[in-house]
């Protein structure tokens, strides 16, 4: 049986799976190889089954065999938990299979060192760059006017909600710096890769960290739910694409919580933790655009967190139909 150097919990198994299905991609793109038995056991079992079962297998898997063959090892589930950050996450008996199966091979690895630095920044301050931290260091990156101690991206990108990229670590290092009352924050501090808790809370505020290679993903409102609320309006559909604005929507709530301890209806007033006893009921609240009408919205407004409020569900499709209602009396005016 083997153990865990580190607890791998459900949240980081999931990154870890999502990055071997990019390594797949990349086999099958490269080396026209389809590991479709790969890909099964990544949506039956997860990563961290798939890897100890593959690695700690007597013998090398099929896909390593094939991989071995056409010459890029690099991409077997053996050097991508010895050759990346994920190691910190095996135990040394399943690395030391690894090691055997690569140097059967003959391919020559190099184990993955973490930057050890006395410097770092223990997790507890980390935390303290919140949604609303990580929404305003990404206005200060779309507006062009931040500065920061760090150097571009070279393997990742955050995607914000107008599909423009930025090196997620600078946009963390200057939301902590935010955090921290302006605090120097530098690259030392934290690290910044697939098992770091910087993408973590980065992709919890409501942005996607992606390879520099990857498409951005499509930002069509089509894709939206509620289509209902979209017929007819192209600023209506413009309103609830900012609306529906996962870092903003996020932001507001972190800020609103800093405010007033708790998220309430701005509207009705409603605390719905205290009405239906689980914290799981903040989802009653959503976050709604209303100090600019929609009609004057320019192709180039820039939403602030003071622009939108806090309501609750029932409050929130309350307005959105009285603005429907109001668009249809000003359509038949016009």
């Amino acid at each position: 049986m083997t153990f865990l150097r580190e607890l791998m919990d459900t949240h980081s198994n999931e990154r870890f799976t999502a990055f071997l299905r990019e390594k797949a991609a990349e086999a099958k793109r490269e080396l026209r190889y389809d590991p479709r038995q790969f890909l099964s056991m990544l949506g039956a079992e997860g990563g961290y089954s798939t890897v100890a079962k593959l690695v700690g297998g007597k013998n090398p898997s099929d896909g390593f065999v094939k991989l071995w063959e056409s010459g890029r090892l690099d991409l077997s589930v053996e050097a991508l938990v010895l050759e990346t950050e994920w190691i910190r996450f095996f135990d040394e008996q399943l690395l030391k299979v690894a090691e055997r199966k690569l140097k059967g091979a003959g391919y020559r690895y190099v184990r993955y060192v973490a930057a050890e630095s006395s410097e770092r920044l223990p997790a507890v301050v980390l935390k303290k760059a919140t949604p609303e931290y990580i929404w305003r260091s990404v206005q200060l990156f779309q507006s062009g006017d931040v500065s920061h101690a760090f150097g571009s991206s070279t393997k990742y990108d955050l995607i914000d909600e107008n599909g423009d990229r930025f090196a997620p670590k600078a946009v963390f290092g200057v939301a902590l710096s935010m955090a921290l009352d302006g605090a120097t924050i530098e690259p030392k501090h934290f690290s910044g890769d697939e098992a770091s808790l910087c993408f973590a809370l980065l992709r919890d505020a409501g942005y996607q960290i992606v390879p520099k290679d990857f498409d951005s993903p499509s930002t069509d409102p089509a894709s939206m739910p509620e289509q209902e609320w979209m017929e007819g309006d192209r600023k209506l559909v413009s309103h609830l694409r900012r609306e529906r604005s996962p870092g903003l929507a996020k932001a507001k709530k972190a800020q609103f919580r800093r405010l007033h301890g708790k998220l309430t209806c701005e509207r009705c007033k409603l605390d719905p933790v205290a009405v239906f006893g689980t914290e799981h009921a903040e989802a009653c609240i959503e976050v709604h655009h209303s100090t600019t009408h929609v009609g004057q919205m320019g192709p180039q407004h820039k939403t602030m967190l003071d622009d939108v409020q806090c309501l609750c569900a029932n409050c929130h499709r309350l307005v959105h139909r009285l603005l429907r209602e109001e668009d249809k009396v000003h359509a038949h005016e016009d």
